[in-house]
């Protein structure tokens, strides 16, 4: 399926293990040049990932201004600089979550605000944390939290995910939903509200259409937008069920593939 660049007019990438490798590194001179051509075509760039905004621009180098985000998996939506949509959970589904991991030792668990997030107290892991969540503040319990929960974080095992998935989809109300990214991470989101939902609010305001999107993903929370949008690309790197959900396969992150395929696209239409 060829790709025109008249009728693109959205394009899309999610960071870990897609648009950037396991360093959590791009080619920024490849990726500055093509986003130059993206402005001059009037080529809307998104990034869609489960991160905190505070932490996806800093790799982006003080213009997140002239770009979209749609951060922790679709809770926080920005345009240009604006948070645009902010969901929250309300009080019974977020006292059922901090219910469901209390006394869960084994779990490193965060807290996520639309300003900051907040993790229990504990210098061990607080770096670990930190890598994800720029603006972060330790506490000692989450119930003194007042801020509204727009996300939770829970970190496990890599081996145990599918268990703590399966107990939250047992134990918590069908308001809340539960997704994964892989290597243990999973997020607690209102139901309904992943990245397609805040894809889907960005391409409203702009008039833009599934047809007119390319989306690249590597995750079990990228499968929606994926699905959304005509052209799909998984990366090479993804599991089976995230390829089967994307129309086109793109070189892994580790071979900075999402480039690749834009510069194919742009370079070719420019």
């Amino acid at each position: 399926m060829e790709i025109t660049m008249s009728k693109i007019k959205m394009i899309v990438v999610d960071m870990d293990g897609t648009f950037l490798n396991k360093k959590m590194e791009y080619d920024r001179l490849r990726f500055w040049k093509l986003f130059e051509i993206m402005k001059k075509r009037d080529i809307k760039f998104v990034v869609a990932s489960g991160n905190q905004y505070y932490q996806l621009i800093s790799f982006f180098e003080n213009r997140d201004d002239e770009m979209m985000f749609v951060a922790e998996n679709g809770s926080y939506v920005s345009e240009y600089g604006q948070a645009v949509k902010v969901t929250e959970f309300n009080e019974k589904a977020k006292q059922s979550i901090l219910d469901f991991v209390r006394n869960r030792d084994e779990l490193i668990n965060v807290f996520c605000a639309e300003q900051k997030a907040y993790m229990l107290t504990n210098p061990q892991r607080r770096a670990f944390v930190a890598q994800w969540y720029h603006r972060l503040e330790e506490v000692h319990s989450f119930d003194t939290v007042s801020d509204p929960m727009i996300k939770f974080n829970i970190n496990c095992k890599d081996e145990d995910t599918a268990y703590y998935l399966d107990l939250i989809e047992k134990t918590l109300s069908d308001e809340i939903s539960s997704v994964s990214s892989g290597h243990g991470s999973i997020d607690l989101i209102v139901k309904g509200c992943h990245k397609a939902f805040g894809l889907k609010l960005l391409a409203d305001r702009h008039g833009i259409l599934p047809d007119e999107m390319i989306v690249f993903g590597d995750g079990g929370n990228d499968i929606e937008m994926l699905k959304l949008a005509k052209y799909s690309y998984a990366m090479e790197n993804a599991p089976r069920n995230v390829k089967d959900s994307a129309k086109f396969i793109a070189p892994s992150n580790e071979d900075q593939g999402v480039l690749t395929i834009l510069e194919q696209f742009l370079m070719q239409n420019s």
